[in-house]
């Protein structure tokens, strides 16, 4: 009689079925693992700007200017935060500062106007202020090169998008109110380097304009050589999109 080898095969399809069902397991393990953490992390965008930080020693002139010059695709700026870092030689007595500009966000709001003839109605604006491409039916320039409608809600910070050619500013007060970069026929009594150049007028002193907000307080002694960290951090991923140590200059 010829033996029989079924105790042969039996152990050998016993191995071959535990290695399909380990495998089953571990697909499906690292396929709801995969599901937890996410196949694919948060894109962020890319930015260019060229920004400038000026310091005359009064309000004309003075203030932070950014001009995009590229993204990958429009960026919301109620996406962004933008956090500015510095330190003043200031003679040799070194004075640090900065800020953190967030949308829609009571620490970047300027909530003083320094005209007497602008009603104190408590309103905020939040720099720093955009015009140009990307800012919804903005009003733009409304009188002149350099006054801008910085009360235009579509105007603030956490409104607009980014594209190329969209312009963002924070300047002192000192022309007909807080928000305004102003122009030579409107003087105001109060605001920066107005009776004392690089310095605040007893009436502004200790108050936010959109300079102080995109700068920090103390801002007023940066001097050319001076350098602002600036960069931009696009929220939902985290990532800084932009990064440059930008120079101080004094017109």
């Amino acid at each position: 009689m010829k033996p029989s080898n079924d105790h042969a095969v039996s152990p050998v399809v016993g191995v071959m079925l535990m290695l399909v069902v380990t495998i089953i397991i571990a697909a499906v393990v690292t396929g709801f693992t995969s599901g937890l953490v996410g196949s694919s992390p948060q894109k962020s965008p890319t930015l260019a700007m060229t920004v400038k930080v000026m310091n005359t020693g009064s309000w004309t002139g003075s203030g932070f200017f950014a001009t995009v010059t590229g993204v990958s695709e429009p960026i919301r700026t109620k996406d962004l935060r933008i956090v500015t870092s510095w330190t003043a030689a200031n003679g040799g007595n070194p004075v640090s500062g900065g800020s953190r500009v967030v949308p829609n966000n009571g620490t970047s709001n300027i909530d003083t106007l320094f005209d007497p003839s602008v009603s104190l109605d408590g309103t905020t604006y939040i720099a720093p202020f955009g015009y140009g491409p990307g800012v919804n039916a903005s009003r733009g320039i409304s009188s002149g090169p350099t006054f801008l409608a910085f009360s235009e809600p579509r105007q603030q910070f956490g409104n607009y998008s980014l594209v190329s050619g969209t312009t963002l500013s924070a300047t002192p007060c000192g022309a007909l109110d807080a928000m305004s970069v102003g122009n030579s026929s409107a003087p105001a009594t109060d605001g920066y380097g107005i009776g004392t150049r690089f310095q605040y007028s007893s009436g502004a002193t200790g108050k936010t304009d959109a300079a102080t907000a995109m700068l920090g307080p103390g801002w007023e002694h940066l001097r050319a050589g001076d350098k602002v960290n600036v960069k931009v951090i696009y929220i939902p991923s985290g990532s800084v999109i932009f990064n440059k140590d930008i120079p101080v200059a004094e017109g």
